[in-house]
């Protein structure tokens, strides 16, 4: 073998190895957001003024592979719409369908009724109201 033959030989190799590793950066980057829908919404129905209610909020993912990243909460007055954005990481997801459970907290800063809407699928919500003392 000429030393050309080898040189050729060494530079594919490492073209390979090279190449190779920038493919198992692809598998760190199954990385995916998207919105889940809220099933279950467990609330009391009032509260006191500047204390924290908590709200236990139940939503399902698509896969294995699939947890809770953020509520998206938008204000209106004493409205407030509430989605949950779920988070996919990982390539190699089990086929089950987890049930999530997080808390919401609120706080009223002021005495009224308010109501939080909890997005269940692209156009309905789960209304539960509250009434802050």
């Amino acid at each position: 073998m000429t030393i050309k033959n080898l040189l050729f030989f060494t530079s594919i190799l490492v073209t390979t190895l090279i190449s190779s590793c920038k493919g198992e950066e692809k598998i760190d980057n199954c990385i995916s957001n998207e919105l889940g829908y809220i099933y279950i919404v467990d609330s009391p129905s009032t509260g006191i003024v500047n204390e924290t209610i908590t709200m236990k909020v139940f939503f399902s993912v698509n896969n294995g592979c699939g947890g809770f990243k953020k509520f998206i909460t938008c204000e209106n007055g004493n409205t407030r719409t509430i989605e949950v954005e779920a988070i996919y990481e990982g390539c190699i997801c089990t086929d089950n369908v987890p049930t999530i459970e997080v808390e919401y907290r609120f706080i009223g800063r002021k005495p009224g009724d308010y109501l939080f809407k909890f997005k269940s699928s692209p156009t309905d919500f789960i209304a539960v109201p509250l009434t802050i003392n």
